[in-house]
């Protein structure tokens, strides 16, 4: 009887110690205490990759608009960030995927600034 209460302390123990357990994923050349800002670190990377004629310009062809002036409000008040659970951003989900941009994923370290931007509250900074 003792043995059976012993096992089931232990399995209790090992379920709990493990169900708190959260990998978050860092890269190297990312250091996440950084604050993200998003006109200087975001806006760049979708002018670059994203905001072309066709794809998240000023039309646009497809929701959000990522160009200057108008991505900070169409991420937002589009529904494409999650403050709750930053992970299920819809925004970080099609880059982290690499299904977005379709020319090529972008850089581990511009995935992780939005993922961190997000986390950050999504500030219009």
């Amino acid at each position: 009887m003792k043995l059976k209460i012993f096992v089931s302390a232990a399995i209790a123990s090992l379920i709990i110690a493990t169900a708190g357990c959260y990998k978050d994923v860092y890269y190297p050349d990312f250091d996440p205490n950084t604050p993200i800002s998003f006109s200087a670190d975001l806006q760049p990377v979708f002018s670059k990759s994203c905001a072309s004629s066709g794809c998240h310009d000023d039309g646009p062809a497809h929701k959000p608009a990522l160009t200057p002036g108008k991505a900070y409000n169409a991420i937002k008040a589009g529904g494409f960030i999650d403050l709750n659970v930053p992970e299920n951003s819809m925004l970080y989900r099609v880059i982290k995927s690499g299904e977005m941009p379709p020319t090529g994923a972008l850089k581990s370290t511009d995935v992780q600034k939005v993922l961190y931007w997000v986390k950050n509250g999504a500030p219009n900074n």
